[in-house]
């Protein structure tokens, strides 16, 4: 509940909107990203990278997608590597540079079958955009946390947690601009 205060307070509080972010435009960029895995899947820390592709609903709320890739190496002794690729969507409230975001997550894992698990979560992340050439471009910070529940499957009936950081460069296209109003 806090959370959702927090947000409506940003957003009623008059924060306006950089010109970058409009109804109607794409938000289109790549990043690295760092992964801390659950200790309980025995893998190292990894670096990774990745894209993202959102679409502006209006000033202040945006759909995206993402998708990361990394090729941790397992800490159990003699298994070696293995690719984890995690898979997004989620809904994105902005208010200015600052934004939040929540969503549904896919983390597949594995070299191949029969070596491979899947595993749904839920997300949740807090970023920042610092925008730059006349508002068409950001660099973007990000801190992300997925979580999957007791119960979810993955042999174990304890919470999974991974939490990710991404730094990135994002590019926003289409219609856009200061629109006039009348007052």
């Amino acid at each position: 509940m806090r959370a959702l205060t927090v947000v409506a307070v940003l957003l009623a509080s008059g924060a306006r909107s950089l010109c970058a972010q409009h109804g109607g435009q794409l938000e289109i960029g790549g990043f690295g990203s760092y992964t801390r895995y659950d200790s309980r899947f025995q893998l190292d820390n990894q670096f990774g990278a990745g894209g993202w592709l959102g679409y502006f609903l209006g000033d202040h709320f945006a759909l995206e997608v993402d998708g990361t890739v990394a090729q941790p190496r397992s800490t159990f002794s003699g298994v070696g590597g293995t690719t984890s690729a995690f898979a997004s969507a989620s809904l994105v409230m902005s208010s200015g540079g600052f934004y939040i975001l929540g969503g549904y997550s896919r983390l597949h894992m594995g070299p191949g079958a029969p070596y491979t698990s899947d595993l749904n979560a839920v997300h949740a992340g807090l970023g920042e955009r610092i925008f730059f050439a006349p508002g068409h471009a950001a660099v973007r910070l990000e801190a992300r946390a997925y979580y999957r529940g007791p119960g979810a499957g993955f042999s174990s009936k304890d919470e999974v947690v991974h939490v990710t950081g991404m730094v990135g460069m994002t590019f926003f296209v289409g219609p856009g601009g200061q629109k006039s109003r009348r007052y």
